[in-house]
């Protein structure tokens, strides 16, 4: 039976990654649940595979010994991951991972340290196959990964597609749930359409920084996040929506504030609601001052940044739910962001601009919502 000795922190680290992709409920789990390792005595690798049928993640890790025959093993990820990313790790730390008989079936005992563990082998019969792509096909793409994080919590991830999805036409990169929409810009030169990609884990499975490899396929996109790492991704049918509405950036009002201040106030107002996951705020502009008041059911709090010499106007009342306040004020990137408003009509659409290309456009709430 096949014996495998890795590095307990390479082991560690792609678990984690894999169980990113991992599905853990649904019709995904059901049919892709769980993470695969494929071992290759020959190469002297170790793929590890993991998908939720939209996005299909491989990493090669190069163990310190293989014994035995070419085989797959496919472990529950809700499982193993938490074990094998709880090893202690370090130089000379260890983990053997090998597939015992037990009776009619087999399972997979871990060894590291004085640590053991058992896992049940789940059916390999209908997991889900993928190929290696061409490397040599790729395009490198600055901070790729660093502006898809920017965005991709902005669509609506438990909506329908395209709505789910990112959209990336060769210039800027865009996600919208159709209250609220962020852009920023990214050049791909080899990419001469329109396409929408699943959101919701590339922020965390993509470098952050530093080139990213992409290329495009007529139904998928293709990804090198490192050189030993690729992931494909769907590409979800029918139009983007183009939001030309929400993305007007002209708006008669505005102040520049220092993004830390502004989210300062913002999340005290809103400790008066700690139990409501989406409180109505009042952010009142105006008389060179922005303020941040909620009422909650015990008790409310406002408080107050002064802003000289801007919004020298009467106070106006634009009111907003403060965690998608929060959210573009968190992901836009630089130190100050500037506010867009209308003063005469504070229900209109509020456009964010949080530098370096970073845009949002969020909807103002009604009082009765």
């Amino acid at each position: 039976m096949t014996k495998v000795v890795f590095e307990t922190a390479a082991l560690a680290d792609a678990f984690k990654r894999a169980n990113i992709v991992a599905p853990s409920h649904g019709k995904a789990f059901d049919e892709a649940g769980g993470i695969v390792l494929e071992i290759s005595p020959e190469d002297g690798l170790v793929l590890v595979r993991a998908t939720n049928k939209d996005v299909f993640h491989t990493e090669w890790v190069t163990p310190i010994s293989i014994e035995g025959e070419a085989t797959s093993w496919r472990l529950a990820s809700q499982l193993a991951t938490p074990i094998i990313t709880s090893l202690p790790i370090g130089s000379g730390k260890e983990v053997t991972l090998q597939e015992v008989q037990s009776g009619a079936s087999s399972r997979l005992e871990m060894k590291a340290g004085k640590t053991r563990a058992k896992f049940f082998l789940m059916d390999m019969t209908y997991y889900p196959e993928w190929d290696i792509f061409d490397p040599n096909d790729l395009v490198a793409v600055p901070d790729l990964g660093g502006k898809l994080a920017m965005v991709e919590w902005a669509a609506g991830l438990k909506e329908l597609p395209p709505l789910s999805g990112v959209n990336l036409d060769g210039e800027r990169l865009r996600a919208t749930d159709r209250y609220k929409m962020v852009t920023v810009p990214l050049e791909i030169p080899n990419l001469d359409r329109s396409v929408t990609i699943p959101a919701g884990m590339l922020g965390q499975l993509l470098r952050q920084t530093g080139d990213v490899s992409i290329g495009f396929t007529e139904y998928q996109v293709l990804l090198m996040p490192t050189d030993s790492s690729q992931v494909r991704l769907v590409t979800y049918a029918g139009d983007y929506p183009t939001m030309a509405r929400l993305m007007n950036r002209e708006r008669p009002n505005h102040v520049t504030v220092k993004k830390a201040e502004l989210l300062a106030i913002v999340n005290r107002a809103t400790l008066a609601s700690p139990g409501d996951r989406l409180p109505l705020m009042h952010l009142y502009i105006g008389k060179q001052s922005i303020s941040a008041k909620v009422d909650g059911p015990e008790t409310a709090v406002l408080d107050f940044l002064d802003i000289p010499g801007q919004a020298e106007h009467e106070r106006v009342d634009i009111k907003v739910t403060p965690k998608l306040l929060t959210d573009i004020l968190n992901n836009a990137p630089n130190e100050k962001v500037t506010i867009n408003y209308d003063a005469n009509e504070p229900e209109k659409i509020i456009y964010i601009d949080g530098g370096s290309g970073f845009e949002a456009w969020m909807v103002a709430r009604r009082a009765d919502q």
